[in-house]
């Protein structure tokens, strides 16, 4: 009772705080499993297999950033629920359509596909990606509709469950020695989970609204009027995942498997913890500045308020990395995983950079910012590769990720000051009326 009153105190219930705390919790249940079966996984799957899955989570993001055409992330605009009931349906169905091309695309050129990436491993693992491309897509449009509706909890319910199905998954194929297939089957496993018990929650609370606005002609209207997002957003979203899953693709063509599963658990074990965060911090954040901009609020201090915020909590913990990655990774992973951390030791500088660029991204996509962030994304993904090639021409793989990383830092930091200076003259104003 004591801790149910300080907690009422502290962060009411709906408010900023207790919506943080909700998501937060599950997600720190989520990731705890994750975290927790790491030292498990990396004794009972070799390097190769786990570059292998990492390759397969890379297509699996490049094609997944198409799936909703970014309609999902238009859902919290509108201020009538009507409208964003029609644009969740838009997103459903272009998750639907961008995995029936996928599948199409998949078995016209699967012996293809496979000679490209050099990793015969995947084998017909490759055939299944249609469906973690739909289960992006639905989880997404399914989160999104939730965090408008201010429902955290169902969210929070949803991660627990897709880490247990992950973890328990995975674990049982390593005993087994499945190889790759058995990570890729773990991570399926657990993004089907986390849809089919999320999407039950959302049809028992919300179904009444989402099926009356399953109407072809409004929703073609809706998605028109926000048709910003598919042009400018999907592109957009599609370079910023090549660019971030580029690196694993080519370390894997130019240095084998087993380099890229160094750089997978290298990424993984930074980001884990960062996400713990942000899963929660990005939904809610994202809800309160549209919230703000609908009301006329003060854009500005809210975006620099959280921008600090971010760089505060990431320095210290991306400073041990820094200084003691090698280390760290060999002690909880295992001697074989070292090289891990000597590649962690440049990749949190991006990555730390990225963690802190959150709300400049989300205000960017407030204030219909598309085209700009489209032409930004183009020359990152051009240095990146550029970056990538060098270390690759040269045969060193720490220099080929030292540069990517590089690279990642200083286009971060620019976002970070432009977003900055359009919401200082936007300041009180709303984004469609400036």
């Amino acid at each position: 009772m004591k801790l149910k009153q300080f907690r009422d105190k502290h962060a009411p219930p709906g408010s900023f705080k207790a919506n943080v705390l909700t998501l937060m919790t599950g997600t720190a249940v989520a990731q705890l499993l994750m975290a927790g079966i790491s030292p498990v996984l990396t004794r009972l799957f070799t390097p190769a297999a786990f570059g292998a899955f990492g390759v397969y989570l890379s297509l699996a993001a490049i094609l997944s950033a198409l799936s909703t055409l970014r309609f999902d992330q238009a859902i919290m605009l509108p201020k009538e629920a009507k409208a964003a009931a029609h644009l969740f349906w838009a997103a459903l169905l272009s998750a639907a359509v961008v995995a029936a091309v996928t599948l199409a695309v998949c078995l016209l050129f699967f012996k293809s596909i496979l000679s490209l990436l050099g990793i015969t491993a995947l084998s017909a693992w490759i055939l299944v990606l249609p469906l973690s491309v739909f289960f992006y897509g639905a989880s997404q449009a399914l989160i999104s509709w939730s965090t408008r509706r201010k429902k955290f909890a169902r969210q929070s319910v949803s991660h627990v469950s897709r880490s247990l199905a992950i973890s328990l998954v995975q674990v049982t194929a390593g005993l087994l020695r499945l190889g790759p297939g058995g990570l890729i089957g773990g991570a399926l496993a657990g993004d089907a989970v986390a849809v089919l018990i999320l999407g039950r929650q959302v049809r028992q609370e919300d179904g009444g609204i989402l099926r009356r606005a399953l109407a072809w002609r409004k929703i073609k209207a809706v998605a028109r009027e926000y048709r910003d997002f598919p042009l400018f957003g999907s592109p957009q979203n599609l370079l910023n995942a090549v660019s971030q899953n580029v690196p694993l693709l080519l370390l894997a063509k130019f240095f084998g498997p087993a380099v890229a599963g160094f750089y997978v658990l290298g990424v993984r074990c930074i980001q884990v913890p960062m996400n713990f965060l942000l899963t929660s911090l990005r939904q809610v954040f994202f809800q309160k500045a549209s919230a703000t901009c609908n009301s006329g609020g003060d854009v500005y201090g809210l975006f620099r308020r959280a921008t600090l915020g971010l760089l505060a909590m990431v320095a210290l913990p991306a400073a041990a990395v820094v200084f003691f990655g090698p280390g760290i990774f060999a002690f909880v992973l295992g001697r074989q995983w070292a090289a891990s951390g000597e590649y962690a030791r440049w990749l949190v500088l991006w990555l730390a950079l990225m963690f802190a660029n959150v709300p400049a991204v989300l205000f960017a996509q407030i204030y219909r910012k598309q085209r700009a962030v489209l032409l930004q994304d183009i020359l990152l993904l051009a240095m990146r590769v550029l970056a990538l090639l060098i270390g690759g021409r040269r045969g060193s793989p720490l220099l080929a990720i030292a540069l990517y990383s590089l690279v990642g830092v200083a286009f971060n930091l620019f976002v970070i000051l432009w977003a900055a200076s359009f919401l200082r003259r936007s300041r009180g104003a709303l984004p469609w009326a400036s």
